[in-house]
């Protein structure tokens, strides 16, 4: 449960750093985390590991946590849209490359 809380806030934040073009890409978040801070490689970084367990599972996951603290778990509104569409951090990877 420790190790979720901690992933869905790191990619809820990641998402918020993205929307305000702190980042280009979902890619420059995961190769920061992974070489410059020694994220755990077999993850393939924080948003790799959000589009493999799912955005919606995600989403959910922060919403339920919403309930505890509305304030702190605010769902980032990229991740909502990104559900909403069917997308992945991935497919912004790819938009992002053309």
């Amino acid at each position: 449960e420790i190790v979720r809380r901690y992933m869905c806030a790191m990619v809820n934040e990641a998402a918020k750093v993205l929307e305000e073009g702190i980042a280009k890409r979902p890619l420059d978040i995961d190769m920061t985390l992974l070489f410059g801070y020694g994220f755990p490689r077999y993850w393939g970084g924080p948003m790799k590991w959000a589009d493999i367990q799912g955005l919606p599972n995600v989403l959910a996951a922060i919403e339920g946590f919403a309930e505890q603290d509305p304030w702190f778990w605010k769902p980032a509104p990229l991740l909502a849209e990104l559900v909403k569409t069917n997308r992945t951090f991935d497919d912004l990877n790819k938009e992002a490359a053309k």
